[in-house]
């Protein structure tokens, strides 16, 4: 791959994202979890959060509970809501799933169970089509122990990340997803791909870019940060980028490159690159510092080290 973003170490990321501060309120925090705020894992499954990366949230939802003029946090995953808030365990976010067709705010310190799932209901109609596919697929393929179908209500995903082809894995996941719609499933559904996995979703539901332009309509905010790796958060960085260009904030699209897998999309929508879900973690934990040192002792937030 090349162009791009450049990568930086994580105190350059570090300072681009305090100087955000200096804007006015409230400073919108976009955040991934897998490869983002978590380490990949072969086993969906298996991934856990980088513990400082849910220390900082927990600063931010703290700020974010007595000023929510000064920061609003969002996890914006392809996971489902529930699974991702059950992950991060943070109360006071807001956790948008499904690449943002799907979520609710969590109360502070309210348990992930609590969390009210909000799905539009002109996408339920979608939920048998993407259940059906979701079967067509295992049965093509006899339900290999690679495959991971993950059935996401109106959308359906196939990780292959297990396979020990994984090239040869993505061709016979594509072949099984197109002979189903052949057949018939599928129908109102669209075709996404991602880091190792291939994903169905409905017509006109969007996706993280979608999610974005949503939260920057409801929320006004003076400033964003959006954190990600895969090519759905190269949609959010882009309508970050086209707000920042029209002059309505300030921006930052933080892109995670661990060195491999990372789509062209990314590393082209991104205002400066990481090399790790750790690194990205420290970027996010200076940020919820400064803010929470602004908000309990009036500190200036800029001259906060994190």
């Amino acid at each position: 791959m090349t162009g791009g973003a450049p990568r930086v170490p994580w105190t350059e990321a570090r300072r681009r994202a305090l100087a955000l501060l200096d804007a006015r309120g409230p400073l919108l925090v976009i955040a991934d979890f897998d490869g983002t705020l978590a380490p990949i894992t072969l086993d969906p499954l298996a991934t856990r959060i980088e513990p400082l990366a849910r220390v900082a949230l927990r600063r931010l939802a703290r700020v974010a509970d007595v000023r929510p003029d000064l920061v609003a946090p969002v996890i914006l995953s392809g996971r489902t809501p529930g699974d991702v808030a059950g992950r991060v365990r943070v109360g006071g976010v807001r956790y948008l799933g499904d690449h943002g067709i799907a979520g609710g705010a969590l109360p502070r310190r309210a348990r992930a169970e609590r969390l009210a799932i909000h799905v539009p209901p002109e996408l339920l109609d979608a939920v048998p089509q993407a259940n059906a596919v979701g079967d067509a697929v295992m049965r093509a393929l006899g339900s290999p122990a690679w495959l991971f179908v993950e059935r996401k209500g109106p959308s359906v995903a196939f990780h292959f990340r297990q396979a020990p082809d994984p090239d040869r894995a993505r061709e016979q996941v594509l072949a099984a997803v197109a002979a189903a719609e052949a057949a018939g499933g599928g129908i109102g559904l669209m075709r996404f791909e991602g880091r190792m996995v291939v994903e169905l979703r409905p017509v006109g539901a969007g996706g993280k870019g979608a999610a974005a332009e949503r939260l920057l309509a409801e929320l006004r905010p003076g400033a964003a940060i959006a954190l990600g790796d895969d090519r759905t958060d190269a949609e959010a960085f882009t309508i970050l980028r086209a707000a920042r260009a029209r002059g309505e904030l300030a921006a930052l699209s933080l892109g995670v490159d661990a060195g491999h897998e990372v789509p062209q999309a990314v590393l082209e929508a991104s205002d400066v690159l990481v090399g790790s879900p750790h690194d990205a973690a420290r970027v996010l934990s200076a940020v919820a510092r400064a803010l929470e040192r602004r908000t309990f002792t009036g500190d200036e937030p800029g001259r906060v080290v994190g």
